[in-house]
């Protein structure tokens, strides 16, 4: 029996891989005014900027409670993920995740305390219209407790891509910058950097209007596509932070399963 050969893809905003890797690439954040904060947050006031993390604005918080967020609304029925930035200070300080969905509060989970920055994330299902919102707090009222966050983001589906803006607020400087391959026989991609050949990325691939991949050369291989489905397919051209115009609109259906 011959080995299958397959293609593997990654991406990052490094020419050795190591900045911003992901083998998955990164959906648009379905919440406005992440990157600073700007817009309306619930408990805004009780934090203060302090600097930035990544490029994101950073938020800090020295009192219990009072988690800082935005309620995000389900578009349609589906998986949605949350992921966010936080760091904590103080040996004794406990910092919580709180979520409430659809109106109703779930346990509260303890993350630790006196940790340097990590991406917390969480998937939940939901309806068209329903809402969720998660947030951090410290959960101790000691004087030596310090809580950090940046780069609140949802998205669709059960991983949590890297940090992006929303569709209204992303610029072509926002998206990853290289694009790494290899092939071989094992048909799950490796997250070592060193693993992939790296190239400046040439063109970016939309789906049904959304972006989707990147490629060094003109040729991209679409993925978890479903069975009978109409779909439309432009290219861009990357140059840098530029990008061109989108190409016409390509159409085509997939053929069902027997």
């Amino acid at each position: 029996m011959v080995d299958k050969n397959y293609l593997h893809t990654a991406y990052a905003n490094s020419a050795d891989g190591t900045d911003g890797f992901t083998t998955v690439y990164p959906n648009l954040n379905l919440l406005e005014g992440s990157k600073d904060f700007s817009g309306d947050w619930i408990n805004s006031w009780a934090w203060q900027n302090d600097g930035t993390y990544k490029g994101l604005t950073v938020k800090k918080r020295t009192g219990q409670w009072q988690g800082l967020y935005k309620t995000f609304t389900a578009p349609k029925d589906g998986v949605y993920t949350f992921s966010a930035y936080i760091k904590a200070s103080g040996t004794t300080t406990i910092i919580n995740r709180h979520m409430i969905v659809n109106g109703v509060g779930k346990t509260d989970l303890a993350i630790g305390s006196d940790f340097d920055w990590r991406i917390d994330t969480v998937t939940v299902s939901l309806k068209a219209g329903q809402t969720a919102l998660f947030r951090h707090e410290i959960a101790t009222n000691n004087s030596d407790a310090i809580l950090w966050t940046a780069g609140h983001k949802w998205e669709e589906g059960s991983t949590a891509t890297p940090y992006m803006p929303s569709s209204s607020e992303v610029t072509t400087a926002d998206w990853p910058k290289f694009v790494g391959t290899y092939v071989d026989t094992n048909q799950t991609s490796s997250t070592e950097p060193s693993k992939y050949d790296w190239d400046e990325m040439k063109y970016r691939v939309y789906l049904d209007g959304t972006p989707v991949g990147g490629s060094k050369l003109l040729s991209f291989d679409l993925e978890n596509l479903k069975a009978g489905t109409s779909y439309n397919v432009q290219v861009s051209q990357i140059n840098g932070n530029v990008e061109s115009d989108k190409s016409e609109s390509v159409a085509f259906k997939t053929t069902l399963t027997k």
